[in-house]
């Protein structure tokens, strides 16, 4: 009998790497193409359409570099820096070992504190 089986990725580094050129490369084709379009609707002459198209899927590239992670998966989410927990200091406060020289919205607004 052999022991448990493991389950291991389901994707190899190879092809999340291809995924992600494919997807990077489709947004910068999305950005030329619709650009392009937008010159045709304007009555451009077709030299200007294909300027355009190179122009704007050049910087769509860019975008893409940008805003598409090379790896996702490669960070591991414990390194990340996350701060506190959502109403971390509200509960903090509300017990009483919370940060007392911080001012709270209502503090110096006119009205009056009910706690």
């Amino acid at each position: 009998m052999t022991g448990p089986l493991m389950v291991g990725p389901s994707i190899t580094d190879a092809d999340r790497e291809q995924f992600l050129l494919r997807l990077k490369i489709g947004f910068s084709l999305l950005v030329g193409g619709s650009m392009a379009m937008v010159t045709v609707y304007g009555g451009a002459a077709l030299p200007v359409v294909a300027g355009v198209f190179v122009g704007t899927t050049a910087l769509g590239a860019v975008f893409a570099w940008v805003a598409i992670p090379d790896s996702v998966a490669g960070q591991p989410y414990d390194t990340r820096v996350r701060g506190p927990k959502p109403g971390t200091r509200t509960r903090a406060r509300r017990e009483g070992d919370g940060p007392t020289e911080e001012p709270r919205r209502a503090d110096g607004d006119g009205r009056e504190r009910t706690n």
